[in-house]
């Protein structure tokens, strides 16, 4: 059932980036669509993950966040190649890279708050 929002969020993600983009005629936008793949796929570095955590994944926290990691690239890099099906997409390295970008930035951030949480636990008081 956690898998439910990964693959909704996954498929309006390809949804987006297959439609027809907008015109942008006279807009000054420079390095915006940049930002916004980064924004998009560093989100869905929190939705992967809680999939990946909560449907079974014996591997560690920081080994469920590197899976995740390693998905949400895999899926910009489907989409850039499938980007170059089409007539009216290109297909980007840079926007692979700010998939990346975006994606890894939470995953270290999620990584450093953990590991916060973890240094700051309280361990339990022995029994007698």
């Amino acid at each position: 059932m956690h898998v439910v929002p990964a693959l909704l969020y996954t498929f309006a993600i390809f949804y987006g980036g297959m439609s027809h983009p907008p015109s942008l005629d006279g807009a000054n936008v420079v390095g915006m669509d940049k930002v916004l793949h980064a924004c998009a796929f560093g989100f869905m570095q929190l939705v992967v993950l809680r999939a990946v955590r909560y449907e079974g994944s014996k591997l560690s926290f920081s080994g469920q966040n590197r899976l995740a990691f390693v998905l949400v690239c895999a899926v910009g890099g489907i989409l850039e190649l499938v980007q170059m099906t089409t007539t009216y997409r290109s297909a980007e390295l840079l926007d692979f890279v700010a998939d990346a970008i975006g994606a890894g930035i939470v995953a270290a951030l999620v990584e450093w708050r953990f590991r916060r949480q973890e240094a700051c636990a309280v361990p339990p008081e022995p029994e007698r």
